[in-house]
């Protein structure tokens, strides 16, 4: 005789359950994908990996740095009414020291120069110069430069390659710092600069002149 009751289905066991939490977790894993609390784990490694990185390799060492002290001088006077005329002065890379010890010796040069200098109006005024430049270092030694770029507060230095003599092939970067010459502003533009600021030669590739 039926007593109306039904028997109950017994309750999953504890090693079921598990079974079935961990399938997706393996099914995922054969698939070569993870979890989300998988993806998690993994995260600080690139970083651990840059940093073990920058330590292995500080990135470029330069030649030489050297504190920059020039003076360019405009004939005639760059302005709004001459928008080019003829550049001279010196360029001198003085208290020079050698990071990477590619060249000890070298301490100092001044490269006396020659080229033309640019005014441009629009949108800011900015003054510009182009040229090379020959000189001794403290050594004897002959060497030669060329330059191209802009006369601009806290910018960085022109371009500069050294084409001759100790160092020929670098490359040289750096920070400058412009001042016009008081004694050389009259009514028909500015006729020189005083230049100051640190500059480094490189040997291929080019850092952070700032970091020595």
């Amino acid at each position: 005789m039926k007593t109306g009751r039904t028997t109950a289905t017994p309750p999953r066991s504890r090693p079921a359950r598990l079974r079935r939490a961990l399938l997706p977790a393996a099914l995922l894993a054969g698939l070569g994908l993870a979890t989300p609390a998988a993806v998690a784990a993994p995260a600080a490694t690139p970083a651990a990996s840059a940093a073990r990185a920058a330590v292995a390799d500080p990135g470029p060492v330069p030649d030489l740095v050297c504190r920059l002290d020039a003076e360019v001088n405009f004939s005639p006077p760059l302005g709004v009414l001459t928008r080019q005329s003829r550049v001279t002065g010196h360029i001198g890379y003085r208290d020079c020291r050698s990071p990477d010890g590619a060249a000890p010796e070298l301490t100092d040069i001044v490269f006396h120069v020659v080229g033309t200098g640019r005014f441009g109006a629009l949108p800011v005024p900015t003054f510009s110069v182009e040229g090379t430049g020959q000189g001794t270092w403290n050594t004897g030694e002959y060497g030669s430069l060329y330059f191209n770029g802009e006369l601009k507060k806290g910018s960085p230095v022109p371009d500069r390659t050294v084409t001759g003599g100790p160092l020929a092939g670098d490359g040289i970067n750096g920070l400058q710092i412009p001042v016009p010459r008081f004694d050389k502003i009259d009514p028909n533009g500015v006729a020189g600069f005083d230049v100051v600021g640190q500059v480094c030669f490189w040997n291929g590739e080019k850092g952070r002149c700032t970091a020595y």
